[in-house]
């Protein structure tokens, strides 16, 4: 790479293959790396282990690292790719395991007495036989089906053959499903792999550098906030908006990453930057894209010609297109985080009011202090405080709703609809929510062993489609780890207890209230201090 000698770098940092030497554990990754590990050495329990994640939060990588520390007595099936039937997947099977077929095999009971009569000579010489599936909710009905039969292989004490499911989140909407309800019964673990928190965004970055031979810092804090906001955590995501950065850097002889530069690698990485200013744009993409220009007047042209002659549907203008659109700066901040906070509140109702951005349980709104980004600010749909300021600078205002390309703000003089780029060109990931308090709840710290009607609000609202019906009025562990996992995505303290920010966040989590997606109110656009 041509920027390596300029960044002090050995090699390139931000490769998307699975090199181990830049593998970065985190918490999570060594958990999700025990449940694999189990899955193998207690192989001889049967039954099937699942470990799902988003495309890019490592399920390769672990796959590669479980493959790296496989004990000498077990012998695997790696099946890559799923895209077979219930024969094909069989033959794959045997083939990895190396198993002798007969010639021009077509039968699935020739294949199944050979796999048999294979485990049980493993088992009789102290083997273990794994099977690992790889994107696994792209197996159809009948091959799940198949694999699910492969796991009655067993002797009078037990299982000859563990399965180990790999896939994205729609593996578990899978295995929801009525059809599959005794292939999910036979599976003993699950873990779900989470993108990375800020914190973990940072460290991944500067390991990854640090084993490329960088040996000081080389993004500034706010640039690594930004790559955070920018990817969600998704290290693939990070390696490639990080390695585009860089590029960037050299080509403007930058001696470190800065916020701008992330944002510049952004709008190159996702296809909405302008390719004039991009320093590393070649004369040759310049050239092809002055004659898609060209070729798209033309068309352009030919169009206005001719639809004169054709029938045209009315219809009413986008919301956001119908008022005029503003620049930020033009919109007066509040003087204050309270302020702010308590014109959020109003938000959810007009008595709601705050005394402290402390978010403490003295006042009578909850609220509290999230890190997102623009995804996860679009999942929450709710209104929010951001903070628009620039370096040492801050200026509060309320983000009230969200339509395609501009967003409604409320400032302290006045509500206006800014176009959502210029939103995002200065927000670096820091908001504020405020919600009312649920029933029954009076700013109390919820634990595990904790029960009743609140504890029920908590564990409904952390529920998953897939959770079997039972008493949901106790705290118990798996209401911690579902907290702490909470907690940690959103840049809360991480300690499995619901607090009044906690609280808050769940109750921005629960059906009811203001949504950022609300129909706007043209009325509220006046040039009026707020009330």
């Amino acid at each position: 790479r041509m920027y390596l000698e300029y960044y002090e770098l050995s090699e390139a940092p931000f490769s998307i293959t699975p090199d181990p030497r830049f593998v970065f554990l985190t918490n999570q990754h060594r958990d999700a790396l025990a449940h694999l590990l189990f899955g193998i050495t207690q192989g001889g329990s049967g039954g099937f282990v699942q470990l799902t994640g988003e495309v890019g939060t490592g399920k390769t990588t672990l796959c590669r690292l479980l493959m790296a520390q496989v004990p000498e007595n077990v012998r695997i099936a790696l099946v890559l790719n799923p895209m077979q039937g219930p024969l094909e997947m069989l033959r794959t099977i045997c083939d990895e395991l190396r198993i002798i077929l007969p010639k021009r095999t077509s039968s699935i009971k020739v294949l199944t007495d050979a796999l048999t009569k294979y485990l049980l000579e493993s088992y009789a010489s102290g083997l273990r036989v794994v099977v690992v599936l790889d994107e696994a909710q792209n197996l159809s009905f009948e091959t799940l089906e198949q694999v699910r039969l492969l796991t009655n292989l067993e002797t009078p004490t037990q299982k000859l053959l563990q399965i180990i499911l790999l896939g994205q989140p729609e593996l578990r909407t899978l295995l929801a499903r009525e059809e599959l309800r005794q292939l999910a019964q036979r599976i003993t673990a699950r873990f779900h792999l989470a993108p990375l928190s800020e914190r973990e965004t940072a460290d991944y970055i500067a390991h990854r550098l640090l084993v490329a031979g960088r040996r000081r810092p080389l993004f500034t804090p706010d640039a690594v906030r930004e790559v955070f906001r920018s990817t969600q955590g998704y290290p693939r995501s990070i390696n490639v908006l990080c390695d585009r950065a860089l590029l960037g850097g050299y080509a403007r002889e930058c001696a470190e990453i800065g916020v701008d530069m992330v944002r510049l690698a952004d709008r190159e990485v996702k296809g909405n930057g302008a390719v004039a200013s991009s320093p590393w744009r070649s004369k040759s993409l310049i050239a092809i894209l002055l004659l898609l220009a060209i070729t798209a007047a033309s068309y352009q042209w030919l169009h206005q010609n001719t639809a004169a002659t054709l029938p045209l549907a009315a219809g009413p203008a986008p919301q956001s297109e119908q008022i005029p659109t503003v620049a930020p700066d033009s919109i007066a901040g509040f003087n204050d985080t309270v302020a702010a906070i308590n014109s959020l509140a109003k938000t959810w109702n007009p008595s709601n009011t705050i005394t402290s951005a402390r978010c403490s349980s003295a006042n009578t709104t909850l609220c509290a202090r999230l890190r997102l980004n623009k995804f996860m600010l679009q999942e929450l749909d709710r209104p929010v405080v951001l903070d628009l300021g620039r370096l040492n600078s801050r200026k509060m205002v309320v983000l009230r709703n969200l339509a395609k390309s501009a967003a409604a703000i409320i400032g302290s003089d006045r509500t206006a609809m800014v176009k959502l780029s210029d939103v995002e060109a200065l927000w670096l990931g820091d908001a504020w929510i405020a919600t009312d308090r649920p029933d029954g709840y009076t700013g109390e710290i919820l634990a595990p062993g904790g029960q009743g009607a609140v504890v029920r609000f908590v564990n409904n609202v952390l529920a998953r489609p897939d959770d079997i019906s039972g008493d949901r009025s106790i705290y118990d562990a798996e209401t911690s780890n579902r907290v702490r996992a909470l907690q940690d995505r959103f840049g809360l303290n991480v300690d499995g207890l619901v607090g009044p920010e906690t609280m808050a966040l769940l109750v921005a989590l629960a059906p009811a209230g203001p949504r950022l997606s609300d129909p706007i109110d043209a009325a509220a656009f006046v040039s009026r201090p707020q009330q």
